[in-house]
């Protein structure tokens, strides 16, 4: 009785690790990078920053189902913030670029 119990509790935890996000740490960052498994944050950043301009308030690399991605927050140069999800490997948006950016974008013409 408690053997089966223990092993639906294991199997309970190993499904709840396996469907959340894994932050990845700084070292593991640059392993990945030097792989080409994930494009740099710099480089990743100089593309985005194109379509939306702004001051990198924080940044954050996950794992998830076997992908990668950032997680960033971005100040507006009109003082809004944002949060971006890019995927990583290609450093292209995982969602729609919020219209705050369109915002900043006629600003600055």
């Amino acid at each position: 009785m408690f053997r089966p119990f223990l092993l639906c509790c294991g199997l309970l935890v190993s499904l709840t690790a396996a469907a959340n996000p894994i932050e990845l740490h700084h070292y593991q960052a640059k392993q990945l990078v030097a792989a080409g498994q994930i494009l740099s944050l710099e480089t990743t950043l100089a593309g985005l920053r194109e379509l939306c301009p702004g001051e990198l308030l924080d940044a954050r690399l996950y794992s998830e189902d076997d992908r990668w991605r950032y997680d960033l927050q971005f100040a507006l140069q009109h003082g809004q913030i944002i949060r971006l999800s890019l995927d990583a490997s290609t450093g292209h948006p995982q969602t729609d670029i919020p219209q705050e950016c369109d915002l900043d974008e006629t600003a600055t013409r």
